[in-house]
């Protein structure tokens, strides 16, 4: 079945119980306190709040993670900070305060994380760098990308840096200069939850890419004219995308069909094929094949003649039409 497809995501699907979606207002919560904060493994440049009720040493300032994944505090110095969770670090501060108050009461939040960030890339509606404020999927980094556009490939590949360990997935491959570990998602498997498994939590630095999707166009006198997506086959006979485009309109030409090809030398110009497409429908000619970027043109029936200007025409007319992609 051919659907036209957007990748858009419900706040309640694409963001786990506890989280609040980008842009949303902060709850009202004091700092430490949302489960998100506790369980967020802190690195360095991650920026903390930090409040000893009994000690005014203490009282309105920030503590930023140092390269040395420490924080230096008012009297006890350098605390271990970088790849413990929040309560790690809040627990300690309370042991080592013990030798001068007798039973402390510190107050600790993140008030700003830059040490897990994400990249998304490639064909999402706002593509760049996510901070991670806790345990994040793939499912929801590409909805805080925004989703992905109508134009995206079948398949998303993910890279991860040789120190977050291994991607875990069935078709990963190491790169043995680098360390670093790449593997493939395929779209469906992700958004129809045919393999959860895919749903792989995100660690810090992962790089996500999604390509643009081969495409070959049917415009003209045809039912549903747009441009269908090439999944696993790199190409389609013409018979084949004029039934993607659900056949020819009443007032079709089909014998005076072109395509319109991209040439080796320009990324503009093209050339046109005639194509008879009355004589394939009934079995007089060989089918043709399609390749990836190719515009079938059916004109109108009242215009026998195809005008010089066809292949403008055409290019002008795929800028702004659908893209439909079948599962």
């Amino acid at each position: 079945m051919i659907v036209k497809f957007v990748f858009l995501v419900s706040a309640a699907c694409a963001l786990g119980a506890g989280q609040q979606m980008p842009g949303a207002a902060p709850a009202p919560n004091p700092p430490g306190s949302d489960p998100v904060s506790r369980m967020y493994v802190l690195g360095p440049n991650d920026q903390l709040s930090i409040d000893v009720v009994e000690l005014p040493e203490f009282h309105g300032k920030l503590y930023r993670v140092g390269s040395d994944g420490t924080i230096d505090l008012p009297l006890i110095g350098n605390v271990p900070a970088a790849g413990r969770t929040l309560a790690e670090v809040k627990a300690d501060i309370e042991h080592r305060l013990r030798s001068q108050v007798r039973a402390p009461h510190v107050v600790a939040g993140v008030t700003e994380t830059k040490s897990q960030p994400v990249s998304v890339m490639g064909e999402v509606f706002t593509p760049g760098t996510q901070q991670m404020d806790g345990q994040r999927t793939l499912f929801d980094v590409l909805a805080g990308a925004g989703g992905l556009k109508p134009d995206a490939g079948d398949v998303i590949t993910i890279t991860r840096q040789k120190r977050e360990g291994s991607l875990g997935l069935p078709n990963t491959v190491v790169d043995p200069a680098t360390g670093k570990s790449t593997a493939e998602v395929r779209v469906t498997d992700l958004v129809q939850l045919r393999d959860p498994a895919v749903n792989i939590v995100m660690r810090a630095h992962d790089e996500v890419a999604v390509p643009r999707a081969l495409l070959l166009y049917v415009i003209g006198n045809v039912r549903k004219p747009g441009g269908f997506t090439l999944s696993e086959k790199r190409s389609l006979s013409a018979l084949e995308a004029l039934s993607l485009a659900e056949g020819l309109s009443p007032n079709a030409a089909p014998g005076s069909a072109r395509i319109l090809r991209a040439t080796a030398n320009s990324d503009t110009a093209r050339q046109q094929i005639p194509i008879n497409l009355k004589r394939i429908l009934t079995g007089k000619e060989e089918d043709m094949r399609l390749q990836p970027g190719d515009i079938l043109f059916v004109p109108d029936n009242g215009k026998r003649r195809i005008a010089a200007k066809t292949a403008e025409t055409a290019l002008a007319t795929i800028s702004g039409i659908a893209i439909w992609r079948g599962f």
